[in-house]
């Protein structure tokens, strides 16, 4: 055998090809260099990708395993209307396979509209980065490259990004809303209550004085770590939001109170009485401001809409843009960020934003 052929399995006879249609190394690297730009042109501009386009990623990977060229007619499903063997099960296959074995989609992506056209542009890309005579194990070497960039994927922007769930109801009251979802972070194992409670407060502050600069502290920073008077400070008064109210909160609002700024304690509504009757046993109960937090955003956010239903739906869709843009950018843990809904999407991209 000469130095530029190699020995290749062929069904199950070995066969002699050349090594420039038989290199494992070459063609994976195309490959994933083509469909790292493919998987990248789907990102939005937040950031997110959807999971259909993960999904797409591991099936193809599936289908490549059995064959080559990826033509329509195989990558289609015989009915036309959906990808060949793609299902929840398949990918909780191959993830399993990788090592990973959280939930990822019951359904796969299989019944979306746009999983299918997904799938025959990646397949099309997949045949012009590998050659049309390609041997088997190289063709195999090539979808387990691909399905591990899925998985990769997958875990990395999925996984790793899974988000506060909590149903956005415009039907109810915006204070219940914001209840809703501190509700839904109280369930977390982590109780990241307090974390999602500072960070709402300050998404609100945000739209509410779109020309102050407000704090941007990671809820692990204590008052007394940063030259702040509270959580944030606007002009003369410090807000601080907490969950827990304790006594050491009262030496904060003594301290603000002493050097002239106006404390505003801003905790959830079932911790109203509780804070009042902390800064009453201190002498402070008329020094003090104690607000309901689900209030204090609802409200204001109501009124920032003039009650109107469509600016109310726009500035909720706000509301949770600017809370995961704080996670974003302050805290360690993405997974605090709230999943938003496509109809929020859907609102600020037909508002150019």
């Amino acid at each position: 055998m000469q130095s530029n052929q190699r020995l290749c399995l062929q069904g199950t006879e070995w066969t002699i090809m050349e090594m420039t249609n038989c290199s494992l190394s070459e063609p994976d690297k195309d490959i994933l260099d083509a469909i790292e730009l493919w998987y990248e042109s789907k990102r939005s501009k937040r950031g997110n990708v959807n999971r259909n386009v993960m999904a797409v990623g591991i099936g193809i990977s599936e289908l490549l395993q059995n064959r080559f060229p990826l033509t329509d007619d195989y990558v289609q499903s015989d009915k036309g209307s959906q990808v060949r063997g793609l299902s929840g099960a398949c990918i909780k296959t191959v993830l399993a396979r990788h090592g990973e074995t959280r939930a990822f989609a019951s359904e796969g992506g299989r019944t979306s509209r746009g999983t299918l056209p997904m799938a025959l542009e990646l397949a099309k890309i997949i045949n012009s980065a590998l050659p049309s005579d390609t041997c088997e194990d190289t063709r195999l070497e090539a979808a387990n490259a691909i399905a591990n960039f899925f998985v990769e994927r997958i875990q990395v922007d999925f996984f790793n990004r899974q988000r506060i769930k909590v149903e956005i109801d415009l039907q109810k009251p915006i204070s219940v809303i914001v209840d809703d979802i501190l509700d839904q972070a109280s369930l977390r194992s982590d109780r990241p209550t307090g974390t999602v409670a500072q960070h709402l407060v300050g998404a609100k502050l945000e739209m509410l004085f779109p020309t102050i600069e407000i704090g941007k502290d990671n809820s692990n920073a204590a008052d007394q770590q940063t030259d702040r008077s509270g959580d944030f400070q606007i002009n003369d008064a410090a807000f601080h939001v907490t969950v827990s109210p304790m006594a050491k909160l009262t030496d904060r609002c003594r301290d603000n109170i002493r050097n002239g700024i106006r404390p505003i304690v801003v905790v959830p509504h079932d911790k109203v009485s509780f804070a009042y009757g902390l800064f009453e046993s201190e002498g402070l109960g008329n020094r003090v401001q104690v607000i309901a937090l689900e209030s204090f955003i609802g409200i204001n956010i109501e009124e920032l809409s003039f009650y109107k239903r469509g600016l109310i739906r726009l500035n909720v869709a706000r509301l949770l843009a600017h809370y995961n843009k704080r996670i974003e950018d302050i805290e360690p843990d993405k997974s605090l960020q709230i999943e938003i809904p496509q109809w929020a999407l859907d609102e600020m991209d037909a508002h150019g934003e």
